[in-house]
């Protein structure tokens, strides 16, 4: 059985394909705002480090002295996001509010630094610095806009931004009044063979097929077993390669465990990628579209197919050997550094039971690579929890963060489970919004929106709202 464990780089491959697709959406408006910078410290740990310039948008055409600061944290895109195509500045239409965004350190255009030796360039990028980032951000804002010195700010974030938006709160409640984490993904963190939750990911991809149609998962789970009994006694890859219209021919077991990487990717991608907006999904893919297509056919190599090619509608082949990302936006460098660092996500690995080809079990595999590659070893969840208080408890306990989770998208899956229903309006919670994909209530309002996520924007701002006392 094709068995598709990968090593650091390609695990990445497929966490950073899912995490940076809020980023996608935005990274396509780059230059369509006007962006500032200001003098950040390059080590908040040390004063002799010097500084550089950190590139941050502020919109202030609603905002109305002592008014909230909406502060959307910018993730691992080599573009920046423009806010206008976000629904923050329509919430700051009615709540007097500004609108402010900043680029993570080491992407885009905020470079601390260029060293040519990587543990060099990178040996400043750590989740204290980037938390320091934002509040001195924060403090740079309220300093320099008239009227912003008293404002609350509430903070959110998109994926590995919502995972930010979340440490951010928990580490500095008193600079971050509240919060609003977009598919947040806070568990499954740590080497695969310290983490029971690596399987959560694919589990919810496969419960989202099951969900639309029963007849269409069962047909996708036959088509799996065919395709994984057809890669194990390959003998003619060139057939593998037409039949799947790949653009070359894959020759290894290795080759062939890629193509099934890729495959997995882009079934749990286009329920992922799901957006009504057409700018954040230009050629429609959806499950339900996939599902559609898969009703009508019987043959196994037809349904996988129709997977491809929802996915990619205007390639003229599928490139399977490659590293890089579905989001050309994506700066992987500094992702995976960090990802070793603090963020060691873990999302590639599938069950037993599910409409996948099962992967075994890695073992050692990521760490040693972190440690090859930067000489870092990955924190475990545990560290992580404790470290930057993102203990279940501690989350239970914390005031004004709301937690967004979405049904199309496997990040819920390794997000926080439900919280406590209690009556305190101040208290954390979670919502669910049925049909939308990852973090789609963060786009700007669109007519075709579904009315779940309509809906679900709604809930968030009467939420800050009850929060501000408005």
């Amino acid at each position: 059985m094709i068995r598709p464990g990968y090593s650091l780089l390609k695990s990445f491959f497929t966490v950073a394909t899912a995490l940076s697709q809020v980023g996608k959406v935005k990274g396509a408006t780059t230059g369509n705002c006007s962006t500032q910078f200001f003098n950040q410290a390059v080590d908040h740990g040390s004063t002799k480090a010097g500084t550089f310039g950190q590139q941050y948008e502020i919109l202030t055409d609603h905002f109305k002295p002592g008014g909230p600061i909406l502060f959307w944290q910018q993730a691992e895109t080599s573009s920046f996001g423009c806010m206008e195509q976000y629904i923050f500045p329509e919430w700051a239409a009615e709540l007097g509010a500004m609108v402010i965004s900043l680029e993570h350190r080491f992407f885009g255009l905020s470079t601390p630094s260029n060293a040519s030796d990587v543990k060099e360039r990178y040996k400043t990028l750590t989740l204290e610095n980037v938390m320091l980032d934002a509040v001195t951000f924060v403090n740079h804002i309220k300093d320099t806009v008239k009227g912003a010195k008293n404002s609350k700010v509430i903070l959110s974030g998109g994926s590995y931004g919502g995972f930010l938006a979340t440490v951010f709160k928990m580490n500095y409640p008193n600079v971050f009044y509240g919060s609003i984490p977009f598919a947040a993904p806070l568990r499954s963190i740590g080497a695969n063979n310290q983490n029971p939750q690596r399987f959560n990911w694919f589990k919810w991809a496969n419960q989202i097929y099951w969900d639309l149609s029963a007849e269409a998962a069962r047909k996708l789970q036959h088509a799996f077993k065919v395709l994984d009994s057809r890669f194990q006694s390959a003998n003619d890859t060139t057939s593998i390669a037409e039949g799947f219209n790949l653009c070359t021919v894959p020759k290894t077991t290795e080759d062939l465990s890629m193509t099934m990487a890729l495959i997995n990717v882009v079934m749990f991608s286009i329920p992922l990628t799901s957006y009504n907006n057409p700018v954040a999904n230009p050629s429609g893919a959806s499950a339900q579209k996939l599902v559609n297509e898969i009703l009508r056919l019987d043959d196994p190599i037809e349904i996988i197919n129709a997977s491809l090619s929802t996915y990619y509608p205007y390639l003229p082949c599928i490139q399977w050997d490659t590293t890089a990302s579905a989001n050309p936006t994506l700066e992987k460098d500094p992702f995976n550094y960090l990802l070793c660092n603090y963020f060691p996500l873990s999302s590639n690995e599938i069950p037993n039971g599910t409409i996948f080809v099962p992967t075994s079990i890695q073992t050692e595999t990521d760490p040693q690579t972190c440690k090859s590659l930067y000489g870092l070893v990955p924190p475990t969840q545990d560290y992580v929890e404790k470290k930057y208080h993102i203990t279940r408890d501690e989350l239970v306990n914390a005031k004004r963060m709301l937690f967004a989770y979405a049904e199309m998208d496997p990040t819920t899956g390794v997000g926080i489970d439900p919280l406590p229903i209690t009556q305190d309006r101040n208290a954390s919670r979670y919502m669910f919004t049925s049909l939308a994909a990852h973090g789609e209530e963060s786009l700007g309002g669109f007519p075709g929106d579904k009315p779940s996520v309509v809906h679900g924007r709604q809930v968030q701002l009467q939420t800050i709202k009850e929060w501000l006392g408005i």
